[in-house]
């Protein structure tokens, strides 16, 4: 659970400053059905794609992928869903947090479910009014698909 309600959680997921206080340092998105979501890592892999359906404070739905051809994601080709659900909280309200990334498998789910925990929890930590210090993967590149299906 995040300790915070819905709407400001959606927020951070819909807007380019959101964006950048949790994820990637440059970010541009235009949050209406079929508007650009593009984020640029520090490390500069690019993620890009397109709002399929905006549930104000409690869904988030859009086409993800990546810019560099050796990863095997090209722009738009998976699916990521989140769903918000308002928790009663002892001190106060907050938000459920539910994200499927579709369209992915074997290794290259593995990668993402690493990157998707990381920058959760820095998410969290930002709308919780909590510093989310260094991001620990800030360097590293999404893998490329080859590296990622050899054994």
């Amino acid at each position: 659970m995040i300790a915070a309600a819905p709407e400001r959680v959606y927020a951070l997921l819909t807007t380019a400053d959101g964006i950048v206080r949790w994820m990637a340092p440059h970010a541009d998105l235009e949050a209406v059905v079929d508007g650009v979501v593009t984020w640029q890592h520090a490390n500069g892999d690019r993620v890009t794609g397109r709002f399929v359906e905006l549930v104000p404070d409690r869904r988030v739905v859009f086409t993800y992928g990546w810019d560099r051809e050796d990863v095997g994601l090209p722009a738009g080709s998976t699916l990521v869903e989140i769903t918000l659900t308002p928790v009663q909280a002892v001190d106060g309200s907050g938000t459920g947090l539910h994200l499927v990334h579709r369209r992915l498998s074997g290794p290259m789910a593995n990668a993402h479910d690493g990157g998707w925990g990381n920058y959760l929890a820095r998410l969290a930590a930002v709308v919780e009014g909590r510093d989310p210090g260094p991001d620990p993967v800030a360097g590293e590149r999404v893998p490329a698909a080859r590296a990622k299906s050899t054994p």
